[in-house]
């Protein structure tokens, strides 16, 4: 694997977890850039759930990533599904319409989610300690708490820390030192 021109001095400034997303975001190009995006999305939604922390009672049987059904990885997701997250293992659910989101620790909702049901998820899981993701633009403005910002094929997020403290989940400080944007510090 060749990392691109420009790469390396961001790994040399940068702590661990940098070190990791930094690695993960100048990987190899991909003859197709959805298919960049789409991998880098997966390593970041697996990392969100490695650096974030959720009340005691919740995920006691394990951690499950859900992701509705406007987002056609199902099968790239299998690839972290069964790994260990501080001792607990990853599960992977898709969702359809009626599905209950609280028993998810992460629900990513994909830019292709209808505004109406995006607002109806959102509205399922409000103040239950489920950590809400999207690529959707203006995510954070509609009440999510991570927004995934493509920006000439680079990947980036940013974060509503009040809304995600509202729900009983902190953040891990390194996390939080390379968002793009922090909401309620």
């Amino acid at each position: 694997m060749r990392l691109r021109d420009g790469c390396i001095p961001l790994i040399i400034r940068k702590t661990y977890t940098v070190l990791l997303v930094g690695i993960i975001s100048c990987n190899v190009s991909f003859a197709d850039p959805t298919s960049e995006i789409q991998s880098l999305t997966i390593a970041f939604l697996y990392n969100f759930m490695k650096l974030s922390e959720w009340p005691t009672d919740v995920g006691s049987d394990g951690l499950t990533l859900c992701v509705t059904e406007g987002r056609d990885f199902v099968e790239e997701l299998q690839s972290i599904q069964g790994k260990l997250i501080k001792n607990k293992t990853l599960r992977v659910k898709n969702l359809v319409l009626g599905d209950n989101p609280g028993d998810c620790q992460l629900l990513f909702l994909p830019s292709e989610e209808k505004p109406i049901r995006l607002r109806e998820w959102l509205k399922l899981i409000e103040y239950k300690p489920v950590l809400t993701v999207s690529d959707t633009p203006g995510f954070l403005d509609q009440g999510g708490m991570v927004n995934l910002v493509s920006e000439d094929n680079h990947l980036q997020f940013e974060v509503n820390l009040e809304l995600a403290k509202k729900a009983g989940i902190e953040m891990s400080s390194q996390m939080l030192k390379i968002a793009r944007e922090v909401r309620g510090k």
